[in-house]
């Protein structure tokens, strides 16, 4: 049986596993603030019966026993907490908009009406991390709020932070979310989020695939990008070092995402895959146990697994590594996709303790854990 999705036990394999945990936060009618992707509870459907079919209008009490779990019981997780403050692991966070009906929305539906929700919620996770001395370079806050810079500013939030886009509304099925999306995906072309991100201020953009492979990518306005050739050349050039995480990033993938110098979100941080198409041993920690060049070649699966498991005992983790050491990547990393900052401004980012890195840095983050899981994905048999 699959880890669950959003689930103590995935978020801490997944950080071990790999760069850092993307994760998502809802707040309960009590307050409580919990791990949960989706807005109705995923409990069985016979189990929701008389209740709220918003998991907002939900009390932790009530689905506690089907395994839900708090964000502030994650942050008493040694493992998990360990690796985040102290291993330059990273702490994608998103939160969750609750459906308009729960904050008073009717007919229409008006951007503002969540916005004391949203910021509530955002207070109360910047609180949590500040108690678990979890460091801000370490953590981004985003969701899909076309209001998140007021969110952020009622929350008091002083932490990194992003806007996903194109803005998906929180009600309605993926086609309807899809189509009501369309027309922003439409006009904003890939170097026009570029820079609408960097105008916010936030440390990295957050990136649909659809802007990078297939149809989808020619479709918007303005040039198009992609992972090879002459539109990796325009990639490179639009994105100007500027920091990217791709979700999906699927496994078949993967390898050109990095190769193109962008961030992975991935359902398969700990999927047993031990090496690419091209032979390349398979390495999900590319940022925090950085190789030396490329990652070795396989003439087979068995001998894969033999060089992943020498890698393993042999590459030092960046939090480990001197700062001369830590220059060097730096200075590949800049050379290899062409970062516009240099050796010695990214490395004012880097704790002396390398408890932090740069924004830069090509990562493999684990998609709520350890990946989507099948619904229900909550039940009592988990506890």
């Amino acid at each position: 049986m699959p880890v669950r999705e959003n689930s103590i036990e995935g978020l801490r394999s997944a950080i071990v596993s790999s760069d850092g945990i993307e994760f998502d936060l809802r707040m309960l009618d009590d307050g409580s603030i919990v791990l949960h992707h989706d807005r109705s509870p995923s409990i069985p459907s016979d189990a929701r019966s008389g209740g709220s079919p918003h998991v907002e209008g939900w009390a932790f009490e009530d689905l506690k026993p089907y395994g839900l779990e708090r964000f502030e019981t994650m942050l008493e997780d040694t493992t998990i907490v360990e690796a985040w403050r102290t291993q330059a692991k990273v702490g994608v966070i998103e939160l969750k908009r609750p459906h308009p009906h729960h904050v008073g929305g009717r007919r229409g539906f008006d951007d503002r009406t969540d916005l004391a929700h949203m910021a509530r919620l955002a207070s109360t996770v910047h609180e949590a991390l500040n108690a678990a001395d979890i460091p801000a370079a370490n953590t981004v806050l985003y969701a899909f709020h076309p209001r998140m810079s007021e969110v952020v500013k009622q929350a008091g939030w002083t932490r990194p932070w992003s806007r996903l886009t194109p803005n998906l509304p929180p009600f309605g099925g993926r086609t309807m979310q899809r189509t009501v999306a369309a027309p922003s995906f439409l006009r904003h072309s890939f170097a026009s989020l570029v820079r609408r991100q960097q105008q916010a201020g936030s440390p990295m953009m957050p990136c649909t695939l659809d802007y990078l492979t297939g149809l989808t990518k020619h479709l918007h306005v303005g040039r198009s990008v992609g992972l090879h050739g002459a539109a990796m050349q325009r990639l490179r050039s639009a994105q100007k070092g500027f920091p990217v995480y791709v979700w999906p990033a699927p496994l078949a993938l993967e390898a050109d995402l990095l190769d193109a110098g962008l961030t992975c979100i991935s359902d398969d941080v700990t999927t047993v895959a031990p090496r690419y198409e091209d032979g390349r041993v398979r390495w999900t920690r590319p940022a925090t146990a950085p190789l030396s060049g490329l990652a070795p070649s396989a003439a087979s699966d068995e001998e894969a697994v033999t060089l992943h498991a020498e890698l393993q005992r042999e590459v030092a983790p960046w939090h480990e590594l001197s700062t001369e050491e830590r220059r060097v990547h730096l200075e590949a990393w800049r050379g290899r996709w062409s970062w516009k900052r240099t050796v010695d401004d990214l490395l004012q980012d880097v704790a002396e303790d390398g408890s932090t890195m740069p924004w830069e840095a090509v990562r493999m983050v684990g998609h709520r854990g350890c990946g989507v899981t099948p619904r229900p994905v909550l039940s009592l048999n988990d506890t």
